[in-house]
């Protein structure tokens, strides 16, 4: 029998514990409020006032769950800050279509004749008009990012009318609050409050915007190669222009812009495949999904591209596991290869297993690497394909739980770290089938490619 050692974690902040801080900060204004003594005035209007206070806090919130908050995603990974902005974010948008019918039913059922005129009233009137054009504007930006792939708009469009609107919604919501809010009507220091929570939220998008390109101005790198690595997947490798300081940990990730201005809003997430002994330069692996991947072949040789980064936690820092499985889906090689060429940099002697899944042969990248490095490293490679040539030495199919069953086929196993990298649903699946395999969860640490 083996001892689960512990997982010495670079971050020590877990999803379910970023989730804890995220419910604390939304009832912390909830909570101050009972200290204002105001009469209560019945069980139901409380319970109204109660969700509309969680309800704007949320929303306040939602500007601060980004990638671009280092403070914040720092602390727990922008893959488990994303999943809370996107899973409160559904919630907020229910309770924002609520808010407005939870205030006039009392009247449907007291006075129902008289329902349908408060109704309108509430979008008439000049007190409460504000709150109901926000409550409009949110209702048509939470159903464009629900759906913004059924929406046709691209991703740089996409990015612009979500923070635009989303500005809007916040102004007009606080004014709302501290106009028409029970306790912004009776206690200025409420009110403050609610103003100084949106000039943040407002400042946020203004730094990100404006400020954070600035100082990305600084730091220009410039385009060395781009070629396609397989039939689906473009090799980007930039070096830096310049004598700046600039550092990665293996397994992190850079926004790339490749447009004339920093400022423009169309740069894109991509990781890191190379450890940071390549510097000055740096390489990327992109699999052509859209319509900017599409065009990575027009990048010319010598060209000014803007790198926002480094990003993540999806590294080897400060863990303690004996040996290390890595799991990659598709274009998830990109973060997987930076962290095995960072254990090859080292002369790592732990062993390492790699798990490398795609539909089929041509897709494959750094087959020959993967030699050369088994004679440096207690490396052992699995490769999937979901349709294989017909001579193939590897696992058919998809990354199951059977294909990892045979990868961990130790006790010792309990002790070493999963890193799982690929798109969201094959993540999901294998950080389900690691657990019914009796992986410890704190072992498994995974980067999703796409938000």
């Amino acid at each position: 029998m083996v001892t689960p050692i512990p997982a010495v974690k670079y971050s020590g902040i877990s999803f379910n514990a970023l989730m804890g801080l995220y419910l604390a900060a939304v009832l912390l204004p909830w909570g101050l409020s009972l200290i204002e003594g105001l009469e209560v005035r019945g069980w139901y209007e409380e319970t109204v006032v109660f969700l509309s206070i969680i309800t704007f806090s949320m929303m306040l919130l939602q500007f601060a769950l980004t990638p671009r908050v280092d403070v914040v995603a720092n602390l727990s990974g922008v893959d488990n800050t994303m999943r809370v902005h996107n899973r409160f974010g559904e919630y907020l948008g229910y309770l924002v279509l609520l808010h407005p019918f939870l205030i006039v039913l009392p009247r449907f059922i007291v006075a129902p004749s008289f329902a349908p005129g408060d109704v309108w009233d509430l979008f008439t009137q000049s007190e409460t008009s504000t709150g109901m054009y926000a409550w409009s504007l949110m209702l048509v930006w939470v159903l464009m990012a629900v759906f913004k792939d059924k929406t046709g708009l691209s991703y740089e469009a996409w990015r612009y009318t979500h923070g635009i609107g989303f500005i809007a919604v916040i102004i007009l919501a606080t004014h709302h609050a501290v106009t028409v809010g029970r306790h912004g009507r009776y206690n200025a220091w409420f009110d403050g409050l609610w103003i100084v929570l949106c000039a943040l939220a407002v400042g946020t998008v203004l730094y990100i915007w404006f400020l954070r390109p600035k100082r990305v101005a600084q730091q220009p790198f410039r385009v060395v190669d781009c070629h396609k690595g397989s039939s689906d997947d473009w090799y980007l490798t930039l070096e830096k222009d310049g004598d700046f300081p600039f550092d990665f940990d293996a397994g992190q990730f850079a926004w790339i812009n490749t447009s004339d201005s920093v400022y423009a809003r169309n740069d894109h997430p991509f990781s890191i495949a190379t450890s940071s002994d390549s510097l000055p330069k740096l390489s990327f692996v992109i699999r052509e999904l859209g319509d900017y991947t599409k065009q990575l072949g027009k990048l010319k040789s010598g060209q000014l591209v803007w790198l926002d980064g480094p990003h993540g936690v999806f590294t080897l820092n400060a863990r303690n596991a004996t040996g290390v499985v890595l799991i990659a889906g598709g274009a998830g090689i990109g973060p997987i290869m930076g962290i095995l060429r960072e254990l090859d940099a080292v002369g790592d002697r732990r062993p390492v297993k790699l798990v490398y899944g795609n539909r089929n042969i041509e897709q494959m990248l750094f087959l020959d690497e993967f030699e050369a490095m088994r004679e440096r490293l207690n490396l052992n490679v699995h490769l999937v394909l979901d349709h294989p040539p017909e001579i193939f030495d590897g696992h058919r199919g998809f990354i199951d739980r059977e294909v990892l069953s045979t990868v961990m086929d130790q006790p010792e196993h309990v002790n070493w770290d999963y890193y799982i990298c690929g798109p969201p649903p094959m993540v999901k699946a294998v950080e389900n089938h690691l657990k019914a395999l009796s992986v410890p969860k704190d072992r498994i640490l995974y980067e999703q490619l796409g938000f």
